[in-house]
């Protein structure tokens, strides 16, 4: 049941929305970025994430580890 009072709970992002947001963002910044650096400004953008609260820490380890 979805509870109307969560001032207390964060909002927690999806893969789906944290790859748009820097795909889009990386495109106009430069479009020449290797697949490296692109992924290298995704683990920087997750570890912000993590730290703000907006993802999990599961969902860290399985998004910024390829191994």
């Amino acid at each position: 049941m979805y509870c109307s009072n969560s001032s207390n709970q964060s909002y927690i992002m999806l893969k789906g929305q944290v790859l748009k947001v820097v795909g889009e963002t990386a495109l106009s910044v430069d479009h020449k970025l290797t697949r490296l650096q692109k992924f290298e400004v995704f683990c920087g953008v997750c570890d912000g994430l993590l730290k703000d609260g907006r993802i999990s820490a599961t969902q860290h380890q399985s998004w910024t580890n390829v191994f």
